[in-house]
C-alpha cells in the first residue's frame, strides 16, 4: 500500500457519511422483517444490496475520495509534487475497491447476525454463494465509480461525476433492461453489469462465470481511458 492510499484512508476513516449509510442499510434489513424461508431472506439482501444499497453506498465513498480532494485542491498539490497522475487515477480506484469492501463484508456479517437471530439457518453453499454476490457488488461499484471518476478528471469537477454516479447507479440497469424489453436486441445482456449478473449466475449453476471476463475488459477499458483523459488534461498547479 504506497503512502498517498494509506494517507487517504487514514483521512477517510473519520469521516462519517459511509458508516452512517451502512448502518442505515442495517436498520432497514432488521425493520423489514424475516421471511419464511432462509433462501428467501438471503434473495431479500441480495436485491437490496445490488440496488439501492449499491447506489447509497457509492455517494459517500466518491464524495470521501474524489470530491473532498477537488474541493481542497489536496490532488493538485500531489500532482505538484511529481506524482504520476496515472498513479492517482490507480489509488484512487484502489481505495474506493477498499471501502466497499470494507462496506460490504460489514453488511454481509450484519446480514447473517439477522438469520441468526431469525432462526433461519444458511447452509454452506447459501454462505459461499451469497458471500460471492457481496464480491460481485463490490466489482459493480468499483465499475461506476470508474465511470463517474472519468467526468470528474474530463472536468475536474465533482457535479458532473456526482450526476453520472447517480443516473448509472440508479437508472442504468433498468433504462438498459427497458431498451433491450423494447428492441429485443441484448443491450444489458452485453453490458458491464449484465455480464456480471450473468456470470454470477452462472456460478451459482456451477458453471465457470465466464461473462467475468468480458466485464473485466470492460472496466480495464475505462480505468485506460481515465488514466489518459486525465493525464492530458491541463492544470494549473
Amino acid at each position: 500500500m504506497n503512502r498517498l492510499m494509506r494517507a487517504d484512508l487514514k483521512r477517510i476513516a473519520g469521516k462519517r457519511g459511509l458508516y452512517v449509510v451502512v448502518s442505515l442499510i442495517f436498520i432497514y434489513l432488521f425493520l423489514n422483517g424475516t421471511k419464511d424461508t432462509s433462501g428467501e431472506q438471503i434473495e431479500f439482501y441480495k436485491s437490496t444490496f445490488s440496488n439501492f444499497g449499491l447506489l447509497f453506498i457509492s455517494i459517500p465513498i466518491f464524495l470521501s475520495v474524489y470530491t473532498d480532494e477537488i474541493k481542497s485542491g489536496i490532488m493538485i498539490s500531489v500532482i505538484g509534487m511529481g506524482m504520476e497522475r496515472k498513479k492517482i487515477v490507480w489509488t484512487k480506484l484502489k481505495d474506493a475497491f477498499v471501502l466497499y469492501c470494507a462496506a460490504y463484508l460489514v453488511l454481509y456479517y450484519d446480514a447473517r447476525l439477522i438469520n441468526y437471530l431469525a432462526e433461519l439457518p444458511v447452509s454452506p453453499k447459501q454462505n459461499a454463494y451469497f458471500l460471492l454476490f457481496c464480491f460481485f457488488c463490490v466489482i459493480k461499484g468499483v465499475g461506476v465509480m470508474a465511470l463517474a471518476s472519468l467526468v470528474l478528471f474530463l472536468t475536474m469537477s465533482s457535479v458532473g461525476g456526482m450526476l453520472v454516479l447517480f443516473f448509472a447507479g440508479a437508472f442504468g440497469g433498468a433504462v438498459l433492461r427497458a431498451v433491450q424489453s423494447s428492441t429485443g436486441f441484448p443491450v444489458y445482456d452485453f453490458s458491464f453489469l449484465g455480464l456480471l449478473d450473468s456470470s454470477f449466475v452462472d456460478f451459482q449453476n456451477g458453471g465457470f462465470g465466464l461473462g467475468l471476463i468480458p466485464a473485466l475488459i470492460y472496466l480495464a477499458a475505462v480505468i485506460a481511458v481515465n488514466i489518459i483523459t486525465f493525464d492530458r488534461r491541463e492544470m494549473d498547479l
